[in-house]
C-alpha cells in the first residue's frame, strides 16, 4: 500500500549544486548567498529591504523588538495560527490579546480587532491563515486610525498575491517561513521584510547579538540574538525561489484536481481564495468537514496511511495558554478548528493519487458518518 506524507520538499539537482557549491566555498555563514536571497527576495516581494533568518519565528520576535514593544505592552493577534505567532509575544514579555476569526476569510475579524484595541495596544500581528489572505485593508484601516503598527505573519502565503500586491508586503512589516512544507524552503529559515531602512536596520542588528560588525573591537550597540540564517540555508532558498512560478503553477493543478471531486461532495466545504487574490500559492489544501467526525475521519485516514492534518488547533485551547486565558471563548475560532481537515500536498502528487486519497477520504467518510448515526 501505497503511503501518503502531509507535505514533502521538492529538492532538485540545481538545489544540490547550489548547496554543494556553498560547502566547498569558504563561506558557510554570513557569506554572499545570503544576501543574494535578501536581495533576489525582496524584489519578488516587491519591497526594498529584506533580511534573512533561522526561523520565522525569529522574524516575529524581531520584528516586535523593533517596533520597541516592551514588557507589559499589549500586541493583538488571532488563536487560530501556530503557537509560534502567539509565543513570539509572549518571548519579549507582552501580553497576547487573542481576539476571534471571520469565517470567509479565516483571517482576524476586523469587528473583534477594534473591541480589542486598548491605550496599551502596541502593535497587531495579522495572519494569512493556510496563505489566503485576512482583511488586511479593513485591518490595517482600523490599525491606522489608532496609530498602531501592523505586522503581517505571511509565513504560509510565499507566492500569494492580493489586489495585485503580494502578501507580506502590504503592512508595516512582513513574515515569512520557510519550513520544509512551504512553498519554497531553506529548510529552516525565515524572512522579514519592509520599505522602513530604520527597521531594516534594526532587524540586522537584533539578529546578530546587536553588533554592528564595523570592524570596531566594542561594536554591540544594541541587546540581540543570534538569529543568522546560513550561507547553506540561503542557497537552497535562493535556488528555489528562482523557480517560483514553476512552483505556484503545481501547486495550483494539485488544488484544482482536489477540487474538482471534492466540490461535489456533500458534506465536504473545499477552500477557495477570493476574487481579489488573483494568483494564490497554496500552502495546503484544507477542507472542512461540516458533519461527523475530523478526528474519527483522521484516524481512519491514517490506517490507510493517508497522512492528514488538523490545521490549527486554537493556541488559547492549548494546555499552556489555556491555564493563563482561563474562560476565553472564540465561536468562529473553535467551530472552525474542529472542521478542518489538511489533506496531502506537495508538487509530487499526480492525478492518479489524487483521486485515490479523494476516494478513500469519501468513503472513510461515509463510513464514519454511519457510525455515528
Amino acid at each position: 500500500m501505497k503511503s501518503y506524507p502531509l507535505a514533502k520538499p521538492e529538492i532538485n539537482n540545481d538545489d544540490i549544486e547550489a548547496v554543494t557549491k556553498v560547502l566547498k566555498s569558504p563561506y558557510l555563514s554570513r557569506g554572499p548567498m545570503v544576501m543574494a536571497f535578501e536581495k533576489q527576495f525582496a524584489k519578488e516581494i516587491r519591497v526594498k529591504y529584506a533580511c534573512a533568518l533561522s526561523s520565522g519565528t525569529a522574524g516575529l520576535i524581531i520584528a516586535l523588538q523593533a517596533l520597541g514593544v516592551k514588557t507589559g505592552d499589549e500586541v493583538i493577534t488571532v488563536s487560530f495560527t501556530v503557537p509560534a505567532t502567539v509565543n513570539s509575544i509572549v518571548a519579549i514579555g507582552a501580553i497576547p490579546i487573542m481576539v476571534d476569526i471571520d469565517l470567509m476569510t479565516l483571517g482576524m475579524c476586523p469587528n473583534a480587532l477594534k473591541q480589542a484595541i486598548s491605550k496599551k495596544t502596541k502593535a497587531i500581528i495579522v495572519v494569512h491563515a493556510f496563505g489566503k489572505a485576512a482583511q488586511i485593508d479593513k485591518l490595517i484601516t482600523i490599525a491606522r486610525e489608532n496609530n498602531i503598527t501592523v505586522i503581517e505573519d505571511a509565513c504560509e502565503a510565499i507566492g500569494n498575491d492580493y489586489k495585485g500586491k503580494p502578501l507580506g508586503s502590504l503592512a508595516d512589516i512582513g513574515v515569512f517561513a520557510f519550513y520544509p512544507n512551504k512553498q519554497i524552503t531553506t529548510g529552516e529559515g525565515g524572512m522579514l521584510v519592509t520599505n522602513d531602512e530604520v527597521l531594516h536596520h534594526q532587524f540586522e542588528l537584533l539578529r546578530n547579538h546587536g553588533r554592528s560588525m564595523n570592524g570596531d573591537l566594542f561594536d554591540q550597540i544594541s541587546f540581540g540574538w543570534n538569529f543568522r540564517m546560513s550561507d547553506i540555508n540561503a542557497a537552497l532558498g535562493l535556488s528555489q525561489l528562482n523557480r517560483i512560478k514553476q512552483i505556484v503553477t503545481r501547486r495550483q493543478e494539485i488544488a484544482a484536481d482536489y477540487h474538482a471531486i471534492l466540490s461535489q461532495k456533500n458534506n465536504i466545504s473545499c477552500p477557495a481564495f477570493s476574487v481579489k487574490e488573483h494568483n494564490s500559492a497554496w500552502f495546503v489544501y484544507v477542507i472542512r468537514l461540516l458533519n461527523g467526525d475530523r478526528d474519527k475521519l483522521l484516524f481512519e485516514l491514517q490506517h490507510l496511511k493517508i497522512q492528514c492534518g488538523r490545521y490549527f488547533a486554537p493556541v488559547h485551547m492549548q494546555p499552556y495558554y489555556r491555564d493563563k486565558y482561563p474562560g476565553l471563548q472564540l465561536k468562529n475560532t473553535e467551530l472552525i478548528a474542529n472542521q478542518c481537515l489538511a489533506l496531502p500536498f506537495y508538487p509530487q502528487l499526480n492525478k492518479k493519487d489524487i483521486v485515490y486519497i479523494c476516494d478513500k477520504l469519501v468513503k472513510s467518510s461515509q463510513y464514519v458518518y454511519f457510525l455515528l448515526k
